[in-house]
C-alpha cells in the first residue's frame, strides 16, 4: 500500500478516536412560583396580548412612532449589528476545525561550494545539474500546502457550540433592547400627552382664577372687598401662571425623547407631536400568565441563560489546551532550478504529522480551567439573578397598576366634589355669605385634584406599559 494511501486512512481512525472534554451543558432548574401574589386574577392572560401591546391604546400616532422606532432606532441596529458579528465569529470557530488550503510561490539563490556527483556523473535537483567547486543554484518551487488540526479532545467543538451559544446571546440582547425602546417610546409619549393635559388644565384654572380677580376688583371698588383679597387673589393666579413654563418644558423635552428614539434630530417630530392630544388609555385588562411563561419570552433572562451556557462551553475549551494536539500537514507542488524549465517534471511532495502535548507550563494551563470554571459560575448567578429580578418586576408593576387604578377612582370623586366647592363658595362669596379664603382655598385645592387626577391617568396607561415591559412582549413581532 502506498505512503499516501495510508496517511489518508490514518485520519479517519484518528477522528474516531476523538472525545470532548469539558461538562456537557445543562439548563439549570430553578424554583417557580405557581401564581403571582399581585394578581386580580387567577386566569392567566393569552400570549398574544403581549405581542402588540401598544395597539390596545388605539392611537394611531403611538402605532406610528413605535414602527419608525423599530426601524431606524440606534441602538437597536447597534444590537443587530452584534447578531452579524456573532455569526461571523462562528464561521471562524468552524473554519478551526476544518483543512486549509493555500497556495505558495518561491524562489531562491543558494552558493554550493562541495561538488555532488552520481552514478551517471552529475546528480540533478529538479532538473539542475551540481558542477564542481563552487556552484550558484537557483531553485523555483509553486505548490499546494495542506493543514489540518485534529480534533481529538473536542477544544474546537467546544468553541463553536460557545460561538452558538453567543449568536443566541447577540438575538435575545436585540430583543432585550426591542423590549426597552418600545417601552421607552410608550412612556415618553405618555409624558408628552400627560403635560399636555397639565397645560391645557392649567390654562383652565388661569381663566377661572382670572375671573375671580376680576369679581374681586368689581367688589373691592363697591366697597365690598378689600385690597388683601385682591393681593391674594393676583398671588394665587400667579402661583398657577408660573407652573405653565414646567409643562411646556416638558412636552418639549419629550418631544425631543421621541425624536431620539427614532433616530432623529431633536426637533424633527414636533409639527407631529406638539398639537395637543388626549392621554391614551387601553381597555385592555392587564393580566399576567403563568411565572413560568416568563423564563420562556423574557428576554434578558434567555440571554443569561445563553451566557451560562456560553461560559460551560469555555471551560472545555480550556481544559482541551491540557490535553494533545494532532496536525496533519500536506505539500505537493512542483521545483526546478530553472523557470524556464518549469514543467510537471520536477515535482514535490511531503506529508508530516505534528502530535504536540504541554509538559510543564507553569500552571498557566490549570489557571486558564479556573479561571473559566469562575466565570461559568459568575454567569450561572447572574441567570439566577435575572429570573429573581424579573419576577419582581412583575410582582410590582402588578401592585403599581392595581393600585393606581384605586387612586384614580378616588380622585375623580375628589375634582368632582372640588368642583362644587368652587361654584358654592364664589356664589356664597358674591352674596357676602363667606370669605374670600373659602373661595382661595376651594380653588387651590380644585387646581391640585385636576393635576393629580391628570397624573394619575398617566399614571395608569404607563404602569400598563411598565407591566408588558415586565412581562416581555414587544419582541415577537420583529425576527432575526
Amino acid at each position: 500500500m502506498k505512503p499516501i494511501v495510508r496517511f489518508g486512512l490514518l485520519v479517519p481512525g484518528l477522528f474516531l478516536l476523538g472525545c470532548t472534554v469539558g461538562p456537557d451543558y445543562q439548563k439549570p432548574s430553578l424554583p417557580v412560583p405557581e401564581k403571582w401574589h399581585e394578581a386580580q386574577s387567577s386566569k392567566p392572560a393569552a400570549a398574544r396580548q403581549y405581542n402588540e401591546w401598544w395597539k390596545s391604546f388605539n392611537d394611531p400616532i403611538l402605532n406610528d412612532l413605535i414602527n419608525r422606532a423599530i426601524a431606524a432606532n440606534l441602538d437597536y441596529q447597534s444590537a443587530l449589528a452584534r447578531i452579524r458579528d456573532a455569526r461571523s465569529q462562528r464561521v471562524v470557530a468552524v473554519a478551526a476545525g476544518l483543512p486549509t488550503l493555500s497556495t505558495h510561490s518561491t524562489a531562491s539563490r543558494r552558493l554550493n561550494s562541495i561538488s555532488s556527483t552520481g552514478g551517471s556523473g552529475a546528480s540533478s535537483v529538479g532538473g539542475g545539474a551540481f558542477g564542481v567547486g563552487d556552484q550558484i543554484i537557483n531553485i523555483f518551487q509553486s505548490g499546494l500546502d495542506a493543514q489540518w488540526e485534529i480534533d481529538l479532545f473536542g477544544g474546537i467543538r467546544r468553541s463553536v457550540e460557545a460561538a452558538d451559544a453567543n449568536i443566541e446571546v447577540a438575538v435575545e440582547n436585540s430583543h432585550a433592547v426591542l423590549v426597552s425602546l418600545l417601552g421607552e417610546v410608550a412612556i415618553n409619549y405618555l409624558q408628552l400627552r400627560a403635560n399636555q393635559q397639565l397645560l391645557a388644565v392649567t390654562q383652565e384654572n388661569l381663566r377661572n382664577q382670572q375671573d375671580t380677580l376680576s369679581l374681586t376688583q368689581v367688589r373691592q371698588q363697591a366697597g365690598l372687598a378689600s385690597h388683601l383679597e385682591i393681593a391674594q387673589a393676583q398671588t394665587q393666579f400667579s402661583a398657577t401662571q408660573a407652573q405653565l413654563p414646567g409643562y411646556e418644558e416638558g412636552t418639549k423635552l419629550a418631544v425631543h425623547a421621541i425624536a431620539i428614539l427614532l433616530g432623529q434630530e431633536p426637533g424633527k417630530l414636533a409639527a407631529l407631536l406638539e398639537p395637543p392630544k388626549s392621554i391614551p388609555t387601553s381597555l385592555n385588562i392587564a393580566e399576567a400568565d403563568l411565572p413560568s411563561e416568563l423564563l420562556l419570552r423574557r428576554p434578558d433572562i434567555r440571554r443569561a441563560e445563553r451566557q451560562l451556557a456560553a461560559a460551560n462551553a469555555q471551560v472545555g475549551v480550556a481544559t482541551a489546551a491540557q490535553y494533545p494536539h494532532f496536525n496533519l500537514t500536506a505539500l505537493i507542488g512542483l521545483q526546478n532550478a530553472k523557470i524556464t524549465d518549469f514543467t510537471p517534471v520536477g515535482k514535490s511532495w511531503s506529508m508530516a504529522s505534528t502530535l504536540s502535548m504541554p509538559l510543564f507550563n507553569w500552571g498557566s494551563i490549570q489557571a486558564n480551567i479556573d479561571s473559566k470554571q469562575a466565570q461559568h459560575d459568575e454567569a450561572s448567578l447572574a441567570y439566577r439573578s435575572a429570573v429573581l429580578t424579573a419576577f419582581k418586576e412583575v410582582e410590582d408593576a402588578l401592585v403599581s397598576y392595581s393600585q393606581q387604578q384605586n387612586k384614580n377612582k378616588s380622585l375623580q370623586q375628589s375634582v368632582t366634589a372640588s368642583q362644587l366647592a368652587v361654584t358654592l363658595s364664589k356664589e356664597r362669596y358674591g352674596k357676602g355669605l363667606t370669605s374670600f379664603l373659602d373661595v382661595l382655598v376651594a380653588e387651590r385645592t380644585l387646581f391640585q385634584a385636576q393635576r393629580e387626577l391628570v397624573e394619575s391617568d398617566a399614571g395608569i396607561s404607563t404602569q400598563l406599559v411598565a407591566l408588558y415591559k415586565a412581562l416581555g412582549g414587544g419582541w415577537q413581532t420583529v425576527g432575526q
